[in-house]
């Protein structure tokens, strides 16, 4: 969990932005190149994504770097 910051503040604030219909981290790994490229027209869908890159210290983590990894591909 993150440093400085109690395990139940964490969990509480998972559980309270908990939603009815949420993406586990397969369906958010299958969605993340489309999304990444602009190709999810659902808005819908893109909610879902990015709501689970919130809740996600790990999908966030790797949003990030793909992130920076496209930016330095555009520089290049």
């Amino acid at each position: 969990m993150s440093e400085g910051i109690p395990a139940y503040a964490i969990l509480k604030r998972l559980l309270e932005t908990t939603q009815e219909l949420e993406l586990d981290c397969d369906q958010f790994q299958e969605l993340l190149a489309p999304w990444l490229d602009g190709k999810v027209d659902d808005p819908q869908v893109a909610a879902l994504i990015e709501h689970h890159r919130q809740q996600c210290a790990e999908c966030g983590q790797e949003v990030d770097v793909l992130r920076q990894a496209l930016a330095s591909d555009d520089k290049a």
